[in-house]
C-alpha cells in the first residue's frame, strides 16, 4: 500500500554523514571529561540513523484507520532502552485494556503527524538546534 514506504535517507545510508560541528563539539567535551584519554581529534567520525520522528516524540499508539488492531511504540531515538519497560506496560495496557491506566500517551499519538509534514527534522529550543539534527 501507500502507507508505508521506504524512502528519505534511509533508502540510502551512505548519505548519513557525520555533522562537523558536532563531532567538535562531542571531541571537546570528552578532552573536558577526560583529558588522559581524550588526546587529539578522533581517528574516525561516524553517524548512523537514529528513529526520530520530525517532532522528537515517540511514536505510541493505534494506527489511524485500525479500529485498534495495529499499534505504534517506535521512534524513541536514542531513549529507546530507557524507555523500553514504560513503553511495554503503556502499550500492554493500550492493547488489552483499549487504554493506558497508567498515564496518558495522547501527547505521542500517530495521529498527531495528520498527513502533513512539517519543516525539516530536529528539535529547538527556541531558534537553537538541539538534540538531533540530521
Amino acid at each position: 500500500g501507500d502507507r508505508l514506504r521506504r524512502g528519505g535517507d534511509c533508502a540510502d545510508p551512505e548519505k548519513i554523514q557525520a555533522n562537523p560541528q558536532r563531532v567538535k563539539a562531542a571531541s571537546a567535551s570528552l578532552r573536558a571529561m577526560a583529558p588522559d584519554v581524550a588526546r587529539g581529534e578522533p581517528d574516525v567520525a561516524q553517524a548512523c540513523m537514529r528513529p526520530c520522528p520530525p517532532d522528537g516524540l515517540p511514536i505510541m499508539g493505534s494506527v489511524p484507520g485500525t479500529q485498534g488492531t495495529a499499534f505504534l511504540n517506535c521512534g524513541h531515538n536514542c531513549w529507546g532502552i530507557l524507555w523500553g519497560p514504560v513503553s511495554g506496560l503503556l502499550m500492554s495496557e493500550l492493547i488489552l485494556e483499549g487504554r493506558c491506566s497508567t498515564c496518558s500517551i495522547s501527547a505521542f499519538s500517530p495521529e498527531r503527524f495528520g498527513g502533513q509534514r512539517k519543516g525539516t527534522r530536529g528539535r529547538k529550543k527556541g531558534q537553537e538546534p538541539v538534540g538531533e539534527q540530521w
